[in-house]
């Protein structure tokens, strides 16, 4: 196959290949995995890092092709939340592999060929999302080349190989091809322009895909699709004449950035069990305890999100004023963009002051250090109780704080909780008062919360388990299922 697929794809592909069947053989096994990583961890560790390289290159690419097709057939104007979460991930940052794989998601059809890669089953992980928890996981260090690590690494190999081998022949008997100065991507005699995301490379000529925006937002950075070196250009001119008329078109509201509403409302309606653990975090976030943080983790699947919808809904009902941000996409994973989400919940809830300007006239600051100082002022100086607000707390719930880590890692939700000086450098810790309750969730084994002080320890939900058998059957009796689909149904569900 690796003949059939286009240069640069076939080369990174087929040395991948080639160093899997020389190393592994037609079928891997943990016995012959366990002899690798003892006796040959150079080379497994050169195989693993070349499958990364294969599956992001593949990953980008698929997300520009998909990008580039959907902007040729849609006007600006008929879909301004597509415009805007394209924007969202890809403007003015350095966008992630999450970012690429949304990108890939919102912009292809769920009939197309390309979809199964990206979408998958509720409550599972396509094969994108797999990969790029295991390559985010290898990168920074919490799977290395040791034999405890084993059972990561042969899943982490059978992703790279089952995207090298069958997400690969979506590109199999194509072109990657310049035509006048700009690159197509050619399949079945469709051409579909790719510019400005791929471009010939200035001194070599070979393809280079985009990169991102600089900070300084006078450069764009693209990188070498066969070589991975990178080149900058001068001005971002390119770019500027592609998403200026984009942002044009989102100019007279085309909805907030962020709506969380239809999220919670789907959880309310199929939320069932949970009530001892509702009725004592709910206990909490009323108290006047100083132990004000609550770390809430599990394994996938275990419904922290749909937890805390319930949480939200229950704490609206007493009055209790909550901030809450869930970490799904693009800039919604952005620890610096959820401070802002959370700024402007309080001005649409009066609870920061009729004294305090923020607005359209009064901006937010835009440096990350600022913005924390000043929901840090907002807090402690501005924060009004009102009257219903019988306990005269504020609640901050902020989900899926693994997601946010793997988008934007050099944020961290420890930086909440530090002071700063005038130059943004940290000079102690924040210690938010009794009234201010935090709670955080993220996934076990993903994410490692820093180290916070005055957290709140709660058993029922560290980690959040499955439901016990009371609340299952009281949530199916309403239908008068069989004993036998009870028993089914607790067993699967059951705390192990």
């Amino acid at each position: 196959m690796n003949n059939s697929l286009p240069k640069p794809i076939s080369n990174h592909v087929g040395r991948f290949i080639d160093q899997y069947n020389e190393l592994i053989g037609n079928e891997m096994n943990h016995e012959h995995l366990y002899k690798l990583i003892e006796l040959k961890p150079s080379q497994l560790n050169n195989l693993i890092m070349s499958g990364l390289g294969s599956s992001t290159l593949l990953l980008r690419l698929g997300a520009v092709i998909n990008l580039s097709k959907k902007l040729s057939e849609k006007d600006y104007d008929d879909d301004a939340l597509l415009i805007k979460r394209i924007i969202e991930n890809l403007k003015e940052t350095l966008p992630t592999d999450t970012n690429w794989k949304n990108i890939w998601q919102i912009t292809c059809y769920k009939e197309s060929e390309w979809s199964k890669y990206v979408f998958s089953k509720k409550g599972e992980h396509s094969l994108i999302e797999k990969f790029i928890i295991f390559r985010n996981k290898f990168v920074h260090g919490f799977i290395t080349i040791q034999v405890e690590n084993s059972k990561e690494l042969f899943s982490g190999l059978n992703i790279l190989h089952k995207i090298c081998t069958d997400l690969s022949s979506l590109f199999v008997e194509t072109q990657l091809k310049e035509i006048n100065g700009k690159y197509y991507f050619i399949k079945n005699d469709k051409k579909i322009e790719l510019y400005p995301f791929v471009q010939k490379g200035s001194l070599d000529g070979l393809p280079y895909i985009f990169q991102g925006i600089k900070k300084n937002k006078k450069s764009a950075e693209l990188i070498n699709s066969f070589f991975g070196n990178i080149e900058l250009q001068d001005d971002n001119e390119h770019y500027e004449k592609f998403f200026i008329p984009m942002i044009e078109s989102l100019k007279g509201g085309a909805g907030k950035i962020f709506d969380h509403k239809r999220r919670i409302d789907y959880y309310n309606e199929c939320f069932v069990g949970r009530d001892n653990e509702t009725s004592e975090v709910l206990e909490w976030a009323n108290s006047s305890n100083s132990q004000n943080v609550l770390p809430i983790f599990s394994s996938a699947g275990m419904g922290k999100g749909a937890f805390v919808a319930n949480l939200i809904t229950k704490l609206k009902e007493e009055h209790t004023p909550v901030l809450y941000h869930f970490c799904e996409s693009g800039l919604a994973n952005n620890l610096h963009a959820i401070l802002y989400h959370l700024i402007l919940q309080g001005k649409k809830l009066q609870i920061w002051g009729d004294n305090v300007l923020i607005g359209k006239k009064h901006k937010i600051p835009t440096k990350y250090e600022d913005v924390i100082i000043l929901f840090q002022n907002l807090i402690e100086n501005n924060f009004v109780v009102h009257k219903k607000n019988t306990s005269g707390n504020l609640v901050i719930i902020i989900d899926g704080l693994d997601q946010a880590y793997v988008s934007y890692p050099s944020y961290n939700i420890g930086d909440y909780f530090n002071t700063y000086s005038e130059n943004g450098e940290i000079i102690g810790d924040c210690n938010y008062k009794a009234e201010t309750k935090w709670i955080l969730t993220y996934r076990e084994g993903y994410y490692k919360l820093p180290s916070i002080v005055n957290l709140y320890e709660l058993k029922k939900v560290q980690p959040l388990k499955g439901l016990d058998e009371d609340s299952i059957i009281n949530a199916l009796l309403k239908f008068n299922p069989s004993k036998e689909f009870l028993n089914t149904v607790i067993d699967r569900g059951k705390i192990l």
